[in-house]
Order: structure tokens, then sequence, then C-alpha cells
């Protein structure tokens, strides 16, 4: 009687090889809940300054609950003559970026424009947009400086 050749699987897999074709199922991520307080909508708050001023207002914000806050250098290109009419004396800018609380928007504008009109020279501008979404839960709560349920 002739053996069959083996097959290159039958004669590679070792005796104790046992292939489980059952799906397991893996438990879902538990999504944590914000706190009772809600969602709060966000917005980006741009502020213009002087470069000299940028520490002076990204601390101001700080009150404001901002707990995320990006700087851009940039500098102007306006001559000498148009920034003697605007009254603007340096044209090295800081964009100031921050992530603020709908509900702090209004104090905290408040609290920039009577800073551009009475310290020298920290002339600026600030303006809102809204911000659209956040991916996260927990990014949600670092911007909003809200902690989530059962933390």
């Amino acid at each position: 009687m002739k053996k069959k050749p083996a097959t290159m699987a039958q004669a590679s897999a070792p005796q104790d090889f046992s292939l489980s074709l059952t799906p397991t199922r893996t438990p879902k991520a538990r999504v944590p809940k914000i706190r009772d307080e809600g969602i709060r909508k966000l917005k980006l708050l741009f502020t213009v300054v002087d470069r000299s001023k940028t520490n002076f207002y990204l601390d101001m914000l700080e009150q404001y609950e901002v707990n995320f806050q990006t700087v851009i250098y940039g500098s102007g290109t306006a001559d000498t003559a148009l920034l003697g009419v605007l009254g603007v004396t340096e044209s090295d800018k800081a964009l100031l970026i921050s992530v603020i609380r709908e509900d702090k928007v209004a104090a905290a504008l408040a609290m920039l424009e009577e800073k551009f009109a009475r310290v020298k020279n920290g002339k600026g501008i600030a303006f809102t947009v809204p911000f659209g979404s956040v991916m996260g839960v927990h990014n949600y709560c670092f911007l909003s400086n809200s902690t989530p349920k059962g933390k």
C-alpha cells in the first residue's frame, strides 16, 4: 500500500495547532459623561497685540478659565507714515488664539477693551468665532474647564 505524499500545510503544521473561528467579544469602551453643568459652547478668541505685551495679555486672559492659548508672532508690512497715522508704534505683533467658553466671552472682551484703552502701547484688536466641534469628551472637558462625571 502506497502512502500519499504530505501536502505543504500538513507537513509544516505542528501537531497541537488549532484554529478557533468563534468570534471573541471585546468590551465596549466606556465614554465618560460630562457633569451636570451640561455642554457649554466654546469660542476661539483672536487677539492681536504688540509683541511686547504678549505675556501681559496671556496672563489677563487666564482669569477667564482659558485652558488653551497659542501665540503666533508676525510683523506688519505698513510703512512708518501709515503707522503714524493709525497711532501704532510697533509693527511687530502677536496673534493670541485662545479657546474660551461662550459664557466667559463678554467679560473677557470687556476686560480687553478696557486694557486696550488704558495700558500704554496696549492697543489691540479682539474678536471671537464659534468653535465648531471637538473630538472626544476628555478634550472637550480640558478646553471647557469641566470634569467628566464620576471623577
